[in-house]
């Protein structure tokens, strides 16, 4: 493994993110995807080495922390303005039975449900 221990500390830093996701690819049967990520992987971990390499490892430092450096930001300034809650009283979902919804599930089969359920309530009372 002298591939792994000649590595810099943020391109194995990468590397070992990036097992992490193909392992949970392979676990999930996302093959496709495994195989993209390998390629697209390896290639990152080796521009990183050479960053380093070259007397730029502040660069490769930089390009492995930006993405939580960049989430982390999204995530403070959205419980900051308590985005979560104002997005939740905004969305109002409503669930209704297999039975209501038909074999099409369509949106014409949804209309119908509400209609119908609505004069049920009428008839009702």
């Amino acid at each position: 493994m002298r591939f792994i221990e000649d590595l810099c500390p943020p391109a194995l830093l990468y590397l070992i993110f990036l097992v992490v996701q193909l392992g949970l690819d392979a676990s999930l049967g996302m093959w496709a995807t495994l195989v993209v990520k390998t390629f697209l992987g390896f290639a990152t971990v080796a521009v990183l080495d050479v960053f380093c390499d070259i007397e730029l490892g502040v660069v490769s430092w930089f390009l492995v922390a930006a993405p939580f450096i960049i989430t982390a930001l999204g995530t403070s300034i959205a419980m900051g303005t308590r985005f979560d809650e104002k997005v939740i009283h905004q969305t109002k979902e409503t669930f209704s039975s297999a039975e209501d919804i038909g074999s099409s599930g369509s949106v014409d089969s949804l209309e119908k449900i509400s209609k119908g359920s609505s004069e049920k309530k009428k008839k009702s009372e």
